[in-house]
């Protein structure tokens, strides 16, 4: 039987495996542009019984009945399955077409089997250490990983989901279970199904699947309200005694990040060589950013510059060859909150408001180009540092001042003029 030019379906008996009782397994050959594959249907017969010209059993015994009926049911799937390949593939292979309809070879793998093989090719490019790739990374996959299983557990009661049976609905499926049940934030949710599409999309790279069951499903992302300090919040917050010394260190370790726009971990991992004396007799922190190996080169003002001294000779400072003596990020967090309070100061005081306190308050509020202050930032693209940079109403004042003066003097002008 021909299923078209190039592709033949013939039934045969393999007699060298033949039973005692004289009946001979029928096999299946699948032959696609003269390369074959073979499988068994499961089915047996005597060779008096066999008509090899038609591949089919002879005669209308109740035998002949049921094994014609079930090899005319192979046949028709065979046909089903190369129509569905030949509509997603260039090229429909022997090989393909036998695994594809026994549901065996690769697109018989769940979602769990095929993030697991992902995840341990990002984990192998992020321990060769290639630049655009952190172990970081790797992690971020691996709890995106469980966060698609406890939802395949919650909305089929089974994690075991073949990657083909997934629907187009999954998307919009897995963000209701991430914004409700797992009680995540909108954007937090978006970069897990960010990551999910990344893999179906590998899927289909690799045939797993003809096409992404998300292929359709948009992320978007909504810009947070970024709190920041206000230049009288951030000396003020700077010159507010401190009992404790602990507290005083975090603090001043925040208020240099407010100055230099770096995050934690940067902070964390600076030494004094860090500091650089630059071309115009000032000095520099010099780094590349954690997060991206991006340039992140900032000129000290007098403040961080202050607190770099201070701390010049502190013990830790000298027996980890460190900067500043910055705390876990979980004791730092916490300690935040203990001077916020103290200072008078009713805003969340973490590592990102100190970033935007940086790019805001004390870059862009004076003045400094944004081409600049991306640089300063370590970003990418510009378009990361417009979202910090918002038009701040200290901004819009200062702004609308000096539009009011030049009207004024144009006003002054033309009653002199009369």
């Amino acid at each position: 039987m021909k299923i078209n030019q190039n592709t033949a379906i013939l039934f045969w008996l393999c007699k060298a495996k033949q039973s005692e009782d004289g009946k001979i397994p029928i096999y299946c050959r699948i032959t696609v542009e003269g390369k074959r594959a073979e499988f068994s249907t499961g089915k047996k017969i005597k060779a008096d019984n066999w008509s090899s010209k038609s591949g089919e059993a002879k005669g209308f015994s109740e035998e002949a009945v049921t094994i014609n009926r079930e090899l005319r049911k192979i046949k028709a799937g065979l046909q089903k399955t190369y129509d569905q390949l030949d509509a997603t593939h260039e090229r429909v292979t022997a090989e393909m077409l036998k695994n594809t309809y026994l549901g065996i070879g690769p697109r018989n793998k769940t979602i769990n089997e095929v993030f697991a093989e992902y995840n341990k090719i990002l984990k192998e490019r992020a321990e060769a250490k290639e630049p655009t790739l952190k172990v970081k990374t790797w992690q971020r996959f691996e709890i995106t990983k469980q966060k698609v299983i406890d939802f395949l557990k919650h909305k089929y009661s089974n994690s075991q989901k073949l990657i083909s049976e997934i629907k187009n609905t999954f998307g919009d499926d897995f963000k209701h279970y991430l914004t409700t049940v797992d009680n995540i934030g909108m954007n937090t949710a978006m970069k897990y199904l960010k990551n999910t599409k990344q893999v179906f999309h590998y899927a289909v790279l690799q045939e797993y699947i003809p096409t992404s069951p998300m292929a359709a499903f948009k992320c978007s992302y909504k810009n947070p309200k970024r709190e920041r300090l206000t230049w009288q919040e951030l000396v003020g917050l700077y010159e507010t005694p401190m009992t404790v010394a602990r507290l005083e260190e975090v603090r001043d370790v925040y208020v240099f990040s407010c100055f230099t726009g770096y995050a934690y971990i940067d902070v964390y991992k600076l030494t004094p060589e860090n500091v650089v004396p630059w071309i115009d007799g000032s000095k520099w922190m010099i780094r590349d950013r954690y997060k991206n190996d991006n340039k992140s080169n900032v000129p000290l003002m007098e403040i961080p510059l202050a607190i770099i001294e201070k701390y010049r000779s502190h013990p830790y400072c000298q027996a980890y060859n460190k900067l500043l003596p910055v705390n876990s990020n979980q004791r730092y967090n916490a300690y935040l909150k203990e001077i916020a309070a103290i200072a008078g100061i009713n805003k969340n005081l973490t590592t990102h408001t100190a970033r935007h306190t940086f790019a805001t308050t004390v870059l862009l509020e004076n003045d400094c180009p944004i081409e600049s202050a991306s640089e300063m930032l370590g970003h990418n693209s510009i378009r990361t540092t417009q979202i910090y940079a918002k038009t701040t109403d200290v901004k819009v004042s200062r702004n609308m001042k000096e539009v009011r003066a030049k009207i004024t003097g144009k006003l002054q002008i033309g009653k002199t003029g009369s």
